[in-house]
């Protein structure tokens, strides 16, 4: 064997951006370039390819402006925070939990506190109570409070003082979110400026007493779940802190004491690599604002709670939420956030039990103590690509937060309905993506199973039934799921199901030999399930007649033809006119219909089902059709 080095720089010469772009243009064969680009949300774009020059390189971790974390060696020595979150309405069933977890690998914990959506503590025996296995001393206690904050910040503290722990030795977040609060139910007695005043001795008494301790908190929950793009969610929230910021100088707070005080907690959704910029963004652009304001280095510094996303979640197959939580909490961890928060894959049904929970906490030890993610800092750091995605989100969210301004601050911008109005824009082009599965959703619009079994739950009271009435009553943003309009068909169908006995159901007339038309068969058969409509396939028929006895047979009165586009022009029309004839409601033709549309509607084809349409809305024609409820 030889023993001469190889020296792959020498070997073989640099190539430019120039020559690599004759190359592209040469393949594409007059398509334009704009076709190797992909639109991401937020009106950016996704570039082929990038290089060293699309990026300039960040300060190191631990400098201003933060872009690659706040400490210089990451997490590489402890990690971050494992923090589960819970939001159980029954208070002894929340209390086991936080006992449980934290016995078994969970290091800090997120309440969700609330009459409605969350933890109902009414007085501070309440707290107690919950709070009853937590070594204060040595856990993290974050909460997040549907109202009344700065009272519910006051249990907390009352808790630690009976206990016998020093204030010096606490750590978390009190959750004093007074704009978080008025986007998620619409209201907020005492105002903001109430809370701000209210709430600013003891923003000023814990800089000294309680470090450790922040007392603001920036949570982008509502937004997340009312269906923000990552641009408007990182947008929001830096407005958010700026509103905080003069919030608290209005009540005598420097903005260096009040930007230590706040505590940041954003979602993490789908898009792992946008979603790893945005967080990356989000310290970038806190460290502009507070430098702006005059705030020190130190106050500069961002701290980071990352949950993953309800709003990607689904209620249907929801064993793929394991896949989809673990995808989003390595996101959160690549971009540095200092704590994580994994939703139960059973979040969706209802509060989790101890199993899901079992499952959220042990994606992340496995991401920490198996993979060993927190053995580099800043993963992200260097790669052209999330370099120049992080500036390029930064800058879209820039914009977004001067529009903000321009209306007056963030306050107003919710006052006005101007955040409800965008984001009905986002929902509706999401929405549109969906119905189109030009956005799959895996388990419910892509490769669904009508014959899944549903997960096994301990039987409890429903969650939340007279908190839903309560919030449905509110102005708040209202929260969806992205599979919400296709889990509506499934409980539909399962409703026919359970009333007749069988499903709604499709004949599936597949014509030509086997490999002509299983691949378009199949996809049909995937589109059909996506609504609940079982398919009742028969294959191969010489000629039309044979194709409408075997309709006649399965019983049904929708018939989806499906088969090679040449066989099309003879047997569509001739074969619909039987179908109908022979009692077909419905007949449907799988793919698009082209020049022939005209003659296969004028033979009775009532739909064309092919990639691309709004699956959706030909699901639900169907279903009315076919008398579904």
């Amino acid at each position: 064997m030889s023993q001469v080095p190889l020296h792959i720089a020498t070997e073989f010469p640099a190539r430019s951006l120039e020559e690599w772009r004759r190359l592209v243009d040469k393949d594409l064969k007059g398509k334009p370039f704009t076709s190797l680009q992909s639109p991401l949300d937020g009106g950016l774009t996704l570039q082929p390819l990038y290089a060293s020059q699309d990026a300039a390189p960040p300060p190191p971790p631990g400098v201003a402006p933060y872009v690659r974390g706040t400490q210089a060696l990451g997490h590489t020595e402890g990690g971050w925070l494992v923090c589960q979150e819970y939001a159980e309405p029954d208070i002894a069933i929340a209390a086991e939990a936080i006992r449980n977890d934290l016995e078994r690998g969970t290091l800090a914990v997120w309440l969700c506190l609330g009459p409605t959506r969350g933890i109902p503590v009414k007085d501070e025996a309440t707290m107690e109570r919950l709070l009853s296995s937590v070594l204060l001393a040595r856990t993290p206690v974050h909460m997040e409070s549907e109202s009344a904050p700065v009272s519910m910040a006051s249990l907390l503290l009352g808790v630690a003082t009976k206990a016998g722990v020093s204030h010096q030795a606490l750590s978390g977040s009190l959750g004093i979110d007074p704009l978080g609060i008025l986007a998620r139910t619409g209201a907020l007695p005492g105002g903001v400026d109430g809370t701000f005043t209210e709430a600013a001795p003891l923003v000023t008494s814990l800089r000294e007493s309680a470090p450790e301790l922040r007392a603001l908190l920036v949570s982008t929950r509502a937004y997340s779940d009312a269906g923000a793009t990552s641009v408007h969610e990182l947008a929001w929230a830096i407005a958010t802190g700026v509103e905080y910021l003069r919030g608290m100088e209005r009540a005598g707070v420097s903005p260096d004491v009040a930007a230590r005080s706040v505590q940041f907690a954003l979602s993490v959704g789908g898009q792992f690599f946008p979603e790893i910029a945005k967080l990356r963004a989000a310290r970038l652009l806190w460290a502009k604002v507070v430098a702006a304001s005059g705030g020190s280095p130190e106050a500069q510094a961002m701290r980071l709670h990352a949950r993953t996303a309800s709003a990607t979640k689904t209620q249907r197959d929801p064993w793929v939420n394991i896949l989809r939580g673990t995808a989003e909490s390595f996101a959160a961890v690549v971009a540095g956030a200092d704590s994580i928060s994994t939703s139960p894959f059973d979040e969706p049904l209802g509060p989790p039990d101890e199993g899901a929970r079992r499952l959220a906490r042990n994606t992340q030890l496995i991401l920490r103590d198996e993979s060993s993610l927190n053995r580099v800092a800043d993963p992200a750091g260097g790669s052209y690509y999330l370099e120049q995605l992080t500036t390029e989100i930064a800058r879209a969210a820039w914009t977004e937060l001067q529009r903000i301004e321009g209306l007056g601050g963030m306050e107003k911008a919710l006052a006005q309905g101007d955040i409800a109005r965008v984001l009905t824009e986002t929902r509706a082009a999401r929405d549109k993506a969906v119905r189109t599965r030009k956005q799959p959703i895996v388990g419910v619009s892509e490769f669904p199973f009508l014959g899944e079994t549903p997960v096994k739950r301990e039987a409890r009271k429903a969650p939340g039934t007279q908190a839903s009435a309560e919030a449905s009553k509110s102005v708040g943003l209202k929260p969806s799921r992205l599979s919400e309009p296709f889990e509506l068909l499934r409980d539909a169908s399962d409703r026919t199901l359970a009333a007749k006995g069988q499903r709604p159901a499709a004949f599936l007339a597949s014509l030509g030999a086997v490999a002509e038309h299983t691949t378009r068969s199949m996809w049909v058969v995937n589109a059909l399930a996506a609504g609940g409509i079982e398919s009742r396939e028969k294959h191969g028929f010489a000629d039309p007649a044979a194709a409408v006895a075997a309709f006649v047979e399965s019983g049904t009165s929708l018939a989806v033809i499906s088969g090679p586009d040449a066989m099309y022009p003879e047997w569509v029309p001739a074969l619909t006119r039987q179908l109908k004839a022979k009692g077909a409601r419905v007949v449907a033709v799988a793919g698009r219909p082209g020049d022939n549309e005209a003659a296969f509607r004028a033979a009775g084809v009532d739909l064309f089902i092919y990639a691309g349409a709004d699956l959706f809305s030909l699901l639900s024609s169907l279903h009315a059709q076919l008398g579904v409820a």
